[in-house]
Formats: C-alpha cells, structure tokens, sequence
C-alpha cells in the first residue's frame, strides 16, 4: 500500500516548479535527457526507491525508466513461459523413472533371496565315476599331462632362447636347446619300452604335428646360438666367467674339444685387436694433401709438422683401449684355461661340476654362479616353471653328457703357455707399428712422455706376469725414444732451416735497407735506444713484463739488436727447448728416466753435430757469397755475419746446450774465430783501403802564402781516425778483443797512411806523423818496427823543413795534449791504460781519462773582435758570455 501513491505518481503528470504547466518537450530534449538516464539505470534498476526516483528526476526520466521496468517484466516472463513449456515435461518424466528403477530394485532382491534360500535347501550330487576304456583309473589323464608338459617346453623354447641370446647367457641357451632336442627326442621314438605313448594310447605323430613342425623352429636356433657365443668373445669388456660360459658353448654345441677353445677365444680377440688398430690409424691418418704450414720468423722454430689430426686425449684412448685388450684377453685366458696345483681350470671345473652327482659340494663354491646351471634351475627360472614339474625325472634331472677322460675336455699346460706367448709375441709386434703410428700425433716431448708415465702406471698395476710387464714396458718406453729422438731431430732440423733463412733474410734487408733501417743494426745506435717501459700488471720482480724488460736491457748492453737476435734465437730456442725436455725426462718419476735421458742424450748428438756442422756451413757460404762483391754494403753484410759467428763462438750457449760433445764444442768454436778472423780481416783492409782513398780525394795543396805552421794535426787525419775508431765500434766486439783488433786495425793503418805522399804541407804531415807516432808508443815495445817507420818518415820530413820552423823539442811535442784531448773520440782505438802514466790514487779521473786530462784553454767569442751588423739584432740568437 505503501507504494501505491507512487505507481500512481509515476503514471500522473506532475506540477511544474514555480507553478508553470507543463511543457511538450521536443524529440531532441527528450533524446538529451535520455542519454544520462539510460546509463544511469542499466545497473539499479532492481533496486530503484521510487521515492528517491521523483525527487531527483524529471518526468520525462521518470517515464523512461518506467518503460525500461516494464520491458524487463516482460522479458523475465517470456523466459519463464519457455522454461516451464519445454522442461517441466522432462522434469516428470524423470520422476516417474526414479520410482520405476526403484520397484525394479526391489523385486530383484528378493529374486536373489529365494534363489539362495533354494540353494542351501538342496544336498550335494556325489562324484561321478569314471572309468577308463584302456583301464587304470587317470593313466590317460597323466599321459595327457605329461604330453603337455613336453608340448608347453617346444612350443615355448625358442620364445626363452631369444630371450636368453639378448641376455647374452649363450651358456643357458644351449644348456636349454640342449634339454628341448631330448624332450624331442622323448617324443619322437618308436621303441618298445614301457612308458612309450603308444601304451597311453596316444599317437603323437599322427595326433601332433605340431611337435614335429616346433622341433623344426627350435633346430636352426643352434648356429644362432654358437655364432653369438663366438661373437661375444671378441668384447673386451666381457667378464672372465662369460668368456667361460661362451666357450662352454661352443664345446657343447659345436663339439670343440677344450684345445680348440683356445686357439678360437684368442683368434676372436686378434681380430678385435685388428680392429681397434685400424681404426686408430684411420682417426690418427694425416692428409697428403694437408696444406703446408707457413714458417714462423721472429726467432720461433719452423714447423714441418703436419697439422693435428687427433688430440692427444685422443692418442691416450686409443692407447689405452689396445692396451686394456691385451690385459684383458691375458688375464681372462688364465681365468678360463690356467690350472694350479691347488684348483682346476674355471672351464674344467664347470664341466665337472655339469657330471658331478653332487653338485652343492664345497668343492664348486670358486665357480661363478652363471656356471652353477642345473636342469631344475633353469626350469624354476622360466615363467612356465610349476607347469614343466609334470615333466619326468630323468629330464628334470638331465645334464648335457662331456667325457671328463677324454683329450677333448683337457688343455695341456705347456700348449697353453705356448699358445698365449705365441699370441702375446704377435700382438706386442703389431702393437708397437700401431703405438709408432698413433706417437706422431705427439708434438711435443711433455705429451709423449706424459703419455709414457700413464702407460707404466696402467701396466704395472695388471694381472700380467713379471716378464709380460717388462715386455710391455720396453715396448712403450722404446716407442717413447724414437718419437722424442724423431721430435728432436725435426726441431734441430727446422732450426738449422730457420736460421738459413733468417740470415739470408737479414742480409738481403742490410743491403736493401735505408739509413733509419742501418742504424737499427748499429750497436751503437741501439746502445743508446730506450726499450719501452713495462706496463705494470703484477707486482714483484716476477712479472713478467718487467721480465722482459729486463732481457731488453740485457740485450741491449750486450749490443745484441733484433736483427741478431732474430737470427740466434732461431738457434738457441732450439737448443733450450732440447734442454728442457731433458730436464723432463730426468724428472720422471721411475728409476728408468736418467738412463733413459742419458740415451737420448747420446743418440740425439750426432744429429746436433750435424746441425752444429750445417750452421757452420751456412755461415761460410753467405761470407762467400758477399766476399765476391767488393761495395760498402757488402762490407756491413760481412761485419753482420761475423758479429753471428763472434755470438755463436763466444756468448750464445747453443753448441752446449744442444748437446755437442766438449771437443766437437770447441772444434766448432775455433772454426767460427777462423771465419771471424776472416771476415774482420776483409773488413780491416776495405776500411783502411777506403779511408786512405778518401784522403787522396780530399788534399789539396795550399798556397804559399797561405802556408802556416801547424801546431796540431791535420783535420783530415782526425776525421779518419774517428771513422776507423767508429767502424771498430760497429763489429760489436767485446773490450778485450775490441783491443786487439784495434791494434791490427791501427797498425794496418798507420803503415798504409806512410806509404801514400800527400799534398800537404811538410809541417803538418810532420804533426801528423808526430800524433800517429805518439799513438805508436802507447803500443810499444810490440810495435818497435812501426815506430822505425815513423821515425824515419819524421826525419826526412825533418830535413825538408826550413829550422825555424822546426820547435826546440822536435816534431811532436804536443802529441800528448793533442791525444788527451782525443782520449775520448778515439778511445776503440786506444788501449784500457796508458803504459806511459801510472794513475794516482787520489786520481778519480783517471779511470775516465786515461790519456791525461786536456789542458784548460778559455774561450773568447769571435763576436769579441769585430763590431755587430746592423741586422744583427733581428737574429734569434743568444749571446752568451763566456
């Protein structure tokens, strides 16, 4: 009642606010204010409060959501209407159907009660009492039985021996196939005896020819089992009882006397050994067509090794595998065959345990379990096993028959020990081709003799004899030999080529090189270069960027240039990486390595020597080679290959640490000094030639009233000594033989320069011979013939010279100033002391300044004596005062 008045509301025009009429509202008003409206009742429409509907809307907002109320009221109903007309009819049929199932249930309950109640009303019917046409009660039901029982073993035999053949138990399946051809066999007579089927009244060819057509499934399976047998003896894993049980096979099957057996277990593991051969030659195999490997430079060996087909784990496989073959084939021979004084053979004793009568003695206990095989054993494991114990006694109880007194099931003792050292000799000899072949996958003497170590730990922990072991071993550690011998002689080999090339490359790039390319192979030069600093990574000495810039500082003092170096390191590497191999091989751990090392070393001298001898050689041919051309460069190639044979005589450590004999040591050394010798000796007189063809260019005579009195020698001279002081210093000589040469080369010299008239004035020829004769007497008393020369030059210089010009104490009297203040440009042709002045020892020049020290002259400026240009203060130049 309440919402009456508000129905009656909704349907009845309103008053207006401020008391207008109401106004018709247009389409396009109404469709406005129906927009908000719509969006605002689609969700509480259900829950619209009348009330609240007129006080906050208009009419025309109250009658749109009066039509949309109505249009859902309708829509509601119209769903109702379908859903009562289309499944209330479903609805009682269901119901009707609930209550008939209901009856139903009911009424077959109590069927069930009376059928039961009818049952236990009733007495039991007694048994029937059959009698047989032939007579005896169940003699037929039992022939039947046993007939089946016989029938299930055929028809399920070859089902059980692909079973077993898959298992690998050949020894079971024979043992099976065996005890199938007797139940065939037990079917299949015609005698007379007492228990044959045609006494049950059964037929069984004629009634069953099923067994004759299963008998002919199960036969075949014979080969099969004897071929899988022997094929399984060539697995090298396979334990020594299946090896056994294998052989036990073949004797069962193929009737192979115990004799045989062996010689085929061995043959099988031939081929298996065959096999693992050729195919690690086949892995191992190295291309002819394998593209050349491009020589290193940099004083790196050159490889000819062919590139690497297989790693060196690799290597270890193979070597293993082959080797775990032998082991195995050995140690499982003398499981099957060996017999000692104490126990049988392991084939012997199972077969006497097949014909023994007590097969549970103590005296078995040693067979492998897989050995211990009876007839009821091997039924009980079949899933047929309760039906095969209708089968009868004789073949629940059959053992397949061997003549423990026959030759066939014995080995004789020294036939086996002959067979297996026949088959060890011809396996170690094709071993050691394969091991040969698969080493050359080895490049290095740390991978061989790593290999080696682990070979001699895998041998001697075998089950091998004493004198196998040892067979092995030097089988192993002669391969190792040959292969590090054959490393050695291609890195000695490969040195001696490197060098070569880098010294003809070193010499084609002296004569082809600029003057910035000249002065990098000066000594001099790299004397005075910084090598750059080390980049700081670690801290210590030990790092290795200070490392090497310590080597180059080395280098340096040494006046070795990368030039040289690049051409002795392809040396001297070879002959460190020789050492430490040696030091490799005397590292091992075994009492063998030092004798081993100490073979090496000898066997690996000759082909040292003959490198040593090729170095050598390639040495005198470049010399050869430049001696036929008579230009500068030439002469600086010849002073670059002898300062190579100076190294190789004197600092390098090649000829020792290759391992050169001491007397071919310093047979070699004497050869390098004779060529050194030879090569300064061509040196010495194209310089000296060149110097004193230099002087005859550059004299001019001077006119005479130019003609002065010197008073020191002439420009000239001092220039050629410091040339010849300079290319002293660029042979790169050690002080003390830098000494002798420059006395060979001074003297030389000097007795040429006499020898040639000059066209200058008599006064400075006489200080020049008097500076020259000053240096004469530092040399003295050796040089008593070329102080005569001097000295009879100087006196009939002496009578050409007017005498007042001549000086009060002769024609040198100022040499000694003139040499102490040249001490210093001419010290590489100077001696270390001065015989003439004793040092004092308070003297701390003296070590400096041998010769003296120059005498003090002051220094006036030429700027002193004449007034300045007028442009003279446009010139950037300091004047400084002195």
């Amino acid at each position: 009642m309440s919402r009456r008045p508000s129905q009656l509301s909704i349907s009845s025009p309103g008053p207006l606010l401020n008391g207008s009429a109401q106004a018709t509202q247009s389409p396009v008003t109404q469709e406005a204010a129906q927009r908000p409206l719509v969006g605002k009742l689609a969700g509480d429409s259900s829950e619209m409060d009348p009330d609240m509907l007129f006080t906050k809307c208009t009419i025309a907002e109250v009658k749109i959501a009066k039509d949309k109320l109505r249009a859902d009221a309708d829509a509601k109903q119209e769903e109702l209407r379908l859903m009562v007309g289309e499944r209330y009819r479903d609805l009682l049929q269901a119901s009707t159907s609930i209550v008939s199932i209901s009856h139903s249930s009911n009424r077959v309950i109590e069927a069930l009660g009376e059928a039961k109640d009818a049952i236990l009303s009733q007495r039991a019917p007694p048994l029937p009492q059959r009698v047989s046409s032939y007579g005896g009660g169940d003699t037929h039901l039992h022939a039947l039985q046993l007939l089946s029982a016989h029938i299930k073993l055929l028809l399920d035999a070859p089902e059980y021996l692909w079973r077993l053949m898959e298992r690998k138990k050949y020894f079971t399946a024979a043992w099976l196939f065996l005890l199938a051809r007797v139940v065939h066999r037990a079917l299949d007579r015609n005698d007379e005896q007492e228990e044959s089927w045609k006494a049950a009244g059964i037929d069984v060819k004629a009634q069953f020819p099923l067994i004759q057509r299963q008998w002919d499934t199960v036969a075949p399976l014979r080969a099969s089992i004897s071929h899988r047998a022997l094929a399984s003896l060539r697995e090298s894993s396979t334990p020594s009882a299946e090896v056994c049980a294998a052989l036990l096979t073949l004797h069962l099957l193929d009737s192979r006397p115990l004799s045989e057996t062996l010689p085929t277990f061995l043959s099988q593991r031939s081929k298996t050994f065959a096999s693992l051969l050729l195919r690690g030659s086949e892995n191992s195999s190295n291309s002819p067509l394998s593209p050349p490997i491009p020589p290193r430079a940099n004083g790196h060996i050159l490889d000819k090794r062919p590139p690497r087909k297989g790693s060196v784990r690799e290597v270890k496989e193979a070597v293993q595998t082959a080797l775990n073959t032998v082991i195995k084939t050995l140690a499982s021979s003398r499981d099957v065959f060996e017999a000692t004084e104490s126990r049988s053979s392991m084939i012997r004793s199972a077969l006497e345990y097949m014909q023994s009568d007590i097969p549970n003695s103590d005296s078995f206990n040693s067979l492998p379990p897989d050995l211990r095989l009876t007839t009821q054993s091997l039924l009980a494991s079949l899933p047929s096993s309760t039906h095969f114990l209708l089968l009868p006694a004789d073949l629940r109880t059959y053992r397949p028959y061997a003549d423990l007194t026959s030759a066939s099931t014995a080995i004789d003792r020294n036939a086996f020990k002959r067979l297996i050292g026949d088959w060890f000799k011809a396996t170690t000899e094709s071993l050691q081709l394969a091991i040969s072949r698969w080493f050359l996958e080895l490049h290095t003497v740390a991978e061989v003799w790593s290999l080696r170590g682990t070979i001699r730990q895998w041998i001697l922990v075998s089950d091998l004899l004493p004198d196998e072991i040892n067979a092995l071993l030097r089988l192993f550690d002669n391969a190792a030999q040959k292969r590090v011998l054959s490393i050695w002689n291609l890195e000695l080999s490969d040195a001696g080529d490197a060098f070569h090339m880098q010294l003809t490359s070193a010499t084609a790039s002296l004569r082809n090189a600029s003057t910035e390319d000249s002065q990098a192979a000066s000594p001099i030069h790299f004397l005075f270069d910084s090598p750059p600093l080390p980049v700081l990574t670690g801290f210590g000495p030990n790092d290795s960027s200070f490392q090497k810039y310590k080597a180059s500082l080395c280098r340096q003092l040494l006046g070795r240039t990368a030039i040289l170096d690049g051409v002795l390191s392809t040396l001297e590497n070879c002959a460190r990486s020789l050492q430490r191999d040696l030091s490799l091989v005397l590292g091992g751990k075994d009492e063998d390595s030092r004798l081993i090392a100490s073979k090496l070393s000898d066997d690996c001298r000759s082909d040292a020597e003959e490198v040593c001898k090729a170095v050598i050689e390639t040495l005198s041919t470049a010399v050869r080679d430049q001696e036929k051309d008579n230009s500068d460069l030439a002469v600086q190639c010849l002073v670059f290959i002898g300062r190579v044979a100076d190294e190789l005589a004197f600092s390098s450590p090649f000829f020792t640490d290759v391992g050169c004999a001491s007397s071919v040591v310093q047979e070699n050394k004497i050869q390098l000094q004779q060529l050194h010798g030879r090569i300064t000796d061509r040196w010495r007189t194209s310089v000296v030639s060149r110097l004193i063809k230099k002087r005859k260019d550059s004299l001019h005579p001077l006119p005479k009233s130019l003609i002065f009195r010197p008073s020191a020698p002439s420009s000239i001279l001092l220039e050629t000594l410091s040339h010849l002081s300079t290319s002293l210093q660029e042979l790169g000589l050690s002080r003390s033989k830098q000494d002798i040469e420059a006395e060979k080369t001074l003297r030389h010299f000097i007795q040429e320069w006499v020898v040639v008239d000059g066209t200058e004035s008599e006064g400075q020829r006489s200080c020049d011979i008097g500076f020259l004769r000053r240096l004469a007497d530092l040399r003295m008393p050796e040089w008593q013939d070329v102080c005569q020369l001097l000295d009879k030059e100087a006196e009939q210089l002496q009578r050409k010279i007017q005498k007042d010009e001549r000086t009060a104490n002769g024609s040198h009297d100022r040499s000694d100033d003139q040499l102490a203040s040249t001490q210093t440009l001419f010290a590489a042709l100077l001696p270390l002391q001065s015989p003439m002045r004793m040092p004092e020892a308070t003297d701390k020049s003296a070590a400096l300044l041998p010769f003296g020290t120059p005498l003090d002259q002051p220094f006036e400026s030429l700027l002193e004596f004449g007034d300045q240009s007028t442009r003279f203060g446009m010139l950037l130049v300091e004047i400084a005062t002195h």
